[in-house]
């Protein structure tokens, strides 16, 4: 898969997120994570559950002529989380034609910190723009 932002110099970069696979990631937790509570920022858990959900719908059909957008992300934290390191596994729950929902777990060793629910859209590649508005 060809990126057209090299990984180094792309956002889940800047947060550290390391793919393990496509629906597989982490992230080790240091202090750029963490919110003024002390535990890691809800926008961590969303960024890496969208990064993940996104990265393995694409590695599927961006070589049949595909693109993918994330279109709904509701994460929800459910441990406060400190240090360690963040496990992320998305599984694919739904194929409909135009999206895909996903379901990602978040865990930092046996605790289950954030779980979330992601919708990608599946659109084709080569569709033309719509119209401007009025």
């Amino acid at each position: 898969m060809k990126l057209v932002v090299p990984f180094e110099r792309s956002f889940d970069a800047t947060y550290g997120l390391e793919y393990i696979d496509p629906a597989h990631g982490r992230v080790a937790v240091d202090a750029r994570h963490l919110g003024a509570h002390g535990a890691v920022q809800s926008g961590v858990y969303a960024s890496m559950a969208e990064s993940i959900a996104s990265t393995a719908t694409a590695v599927e059909v961006l070589e049949k002529g595909f693109m993918v957008s994330g279109l709904s992300n509701s994460t929800y934290v459910l441990a406060d989380i400190t240090e360690g390191v963040l496990e992320a596994a998305a599984t694919c729950r739904a194929r409909i034609e135009g999206e895909w929902l996903w379901d990602v777990e978040i865990r930092a060793g046996d605790v289950l910190a954030a779980q979330a629910t992601i919708v990608i859209a599946v659109r084709p590649a080569s569709r033309a723009a719509p119209p401007p508005a009025a």
